[in-house]
């Protein structure tokens, strides 16, 4: 098994602290796409092969509306979110300084203890508020699987960033209690989630940057969306719109 890129490094013959995040995930995207049925369009890559596929990821990266033939009505269950790199930068590891944590002038921003600040990513404050409050999603719930290296400083931070006037992340995840943060293969993170919602796997969708994680959990038979840029919002529509064509039917078995 590839753990970390580190497969694709040997294949590549190139130093794994050479690549940047946004080209290992590309290397090793490309590398497992002919067994995994991946599919890579610019920097962004969502797992489950269709037939309109290419139509998908041409939609999403243009903003133009799709196919009628698609149901963009169909939602998923659950959705789940990654955190670092994916909802915010920096990671927790690569911080000198954590808790407690302050908000600042701009509501996407904290700042440490230590002055060093986090930004949310992309479009994750709308996302997260889409899914929160708009009627399309009202059957929707929200989660997170992370394998952060400082569980508490995520904590609080969720805890603080708000998607809306007084909704902070924690809360729209349930008050915490679908907020999954531990290490381990994020299998493990998806079959606690399954367990306390219910929520059949076909019905999930996940946002990560870490194409491992993609990997092991779209064995499960979740759609996933690789999004080495964090949730921007052409990776938000990818996804979506990948789970209106694939999700909710139960993958084949191997």
């Amino acid at each position: 098994h590839m753990r970390d890129g580190d497969a694709t490094c040997d294949a590549l013959r190139v130093p794994r602290r050479l690549l940047s995040r946004r080209v290992l995930a590309t290397a090793l995207c490309c590398a497992v796409a002919p067994s995994r049925g991946l599919s890579l369009v610019g920097r962004h890559v969502a797992v489950r092969s269709a037939p309109v596929r290419s139509t998908l990821l041409r939609t999403a990266m243009s903003g133009t509306t799709p196919s009628s033939s698609l149901d963009l009505q169909k939602v998923p269950e659950l959705v789940v979110f990654d955190l670092d790199a994916c909802c915010w930068y920096p990671e927790m590891y690569m911080m000198r300084s954590g808790s407690p944590f302050a908000t600042t002038e701009d509501p996407k921003t904290m700042v440490s203890a230590g002055g060093e600040r986090v930004r949310l990513l992309g479009v994750v404050a709308e996302a997260w508020r889409e899914l929160h409050e708009t009627e399309r999603f009202r059957t929707t719930r929200i989660a997170v699987a992370s394998r952060c290296d400082v569980p508490s400083w995520a904590r609080e931070l969720l805890q603080r960033f708000e998607i809306a006037d007084g909704v902070t992340m924690w809360a729209a995840a349930e008050e915490g209690r679908l907020v999954e943060i531990y290490k381990g293969s994020k299998q493990k993170h998806f079959r606690a989630l399954h367990d306390k919602t219910k929520i059949p796997f076909h019905n999930m969708l996940f946002f990560d940057d870490d194409p491992w994680n993609v990997a092991e959990v779209s064995k499960l038979g979740v759609t996933c969306t690789l999004t080495p840029d964090g949730v921007t919002d052409g990776a938000w529509r990818l996804g979506l719109m990948d789970y209106a064509a694939n999700g909710g039917a139960e993958a084949p078995e191997d």
